[in-house]
């Protein structure tokens, strides 16, 4: 009964802080998904060429590694983007074989210049969860494509498999980023005065810091 009532009075303090203090946390995606930066929509009645494919694939890596170090340099070495950012280089290392294999130029990495920093931790998150579902959207399209060679039908299993990893990772984590925006945005009113602020030197609800870290 006592722990329920705990609980209970837990879940009422969050509630009310979202009501006293006015916090708007937004978990709306800012995830640019290639438009005017990838050479390719992906559509699953169209055929693609070993090149599309490939430009189209290393260019969604591209982009996620750049989103997720943007959100890494703003909101610190949070979970999972500081996991997650590791595994993006490895899957632009699987794919660049396969360009030299087929003789095709690899496109430069500017995914940077085409980053939407998003507002919150929550946001952050929501952004992954978009990222990676048009990931795992992109390789399925592929691999169904007729004809596709073995060697990239390899890969992109192993890249939609990884994709599908982060896709709970991010998932399972929205919550506790929820957490920490609150979290902050407390901190911050009393740390002045009222006012609004833009620290992060809190924890969240899993004990992750999404405080900025030094490097």
């Amino acid at each position: 009964m006592k722990v329920k009532l705990m609980v209970l009075a837990v879940i009422g303090l969050v509630v009310g802080s979202f009501i006293f203090i006015g916090i708007g946390v937004n978990a709306a995606s800012v995830y640019d998904d290639g438009e005017g930066y990838s050479t390719l929509t992906v559509s699953s009645d169209q055929v693609y060429t070993v090149e599309e494919m490939l430009v189209a694939a290393i260019e969604d890596e591209y982009l996620a590694q750049a989103t997720y170090q943007a959100i890494i340099d703003a909101y610190g070495n949070i979970k999972p983007f500081s996991k997650i950012i590791l595994a993006e280089q490895t899957h632009i290392d699987l794919l660049l074989p396969l360009f030299e294999a087929y003789g095709i130029e690899v496109p430069v990495n500017n995914a940077s210049e085409f980053v939407v920093l998003p507002e919150s931790i929550s946001s952050a998150l929501a952004t992954g969860i978009e990222a990676e579902t048009l990931n795992i959207a992109m390789y399925q399209v592929f691999l169904g494509q007729e004809g596709l060679p073995e060697d990239l039908q390899t890969v992109f299993e192993l890249l939609l498999n990884a994709s599908e990893n982060h896709l709970r990772a991010f998932s399972r984590d929205r919550i506790a980023g929820v957490c920490g925006d609150v979290a902050n945005a407390i901190q911050n009113r009393f740390r002045n005065g009222g006012r609004n602020g833009n620290q992060n030197n809190n924890q969240n609800c899993t004990g992750s810091s999404t405080g900025r870290q030094g490097k």
